[in-house]
């Protein structure tokens, strides 16, 4: 929740999901353009989204954004993120906080401001 109220903040109109089914179907219903697309590689469907919003918009921007303690624990090289970074080139990636860490609100905000930009 706190992602898409510093895309808010920068301007975006935010629709969250909870998985990549239910981000497919909120694109469809309310028929959005996405141009930008945070995801985590790791979700069932992540390459299919990405595929089917890019079908749609070739223009789309994706971001990647992993959790903090898998990122550092993985390299990366499960066949999900595989499948993901086989079917788009990605300029952006990002990195959850864990939980226990702070959230440093202007960090994020430049971080995003990246992203949107």
């Amino acid at each position: 929740m706190w992602l898409g109220e510093v895309f808010a903040e920068l301007g975006c109109q935010t629709v969250p999901a909870l998985h990549c089914l239910e981000a497919l179907a909120l694109s469809k219903r309310l028929r959005l353009a996405v141009t930008t697309l945070v995801v985590n590689p790791e979700l069932p469907g992540a390459a299919r989204l990405i595929k089917v919003l890019l079908s749609v918009n070739p223009e789309m921007q994706v971001a990647l954004i992993f959790d903090s303690a898998a990122h550092r624990s993985r390299d990366g090289s499960s066949g999900r993120v595989d499948r993901v970074r086989a079917c788009v080139q990605t300029r952006f990636t990002l990195e959850r906080p864990a939980p226990w860490e702070s959230i440093s609100r202007d960090e994020w905000l430049a971080k995003v401001r990246e992203v949107v930009v």
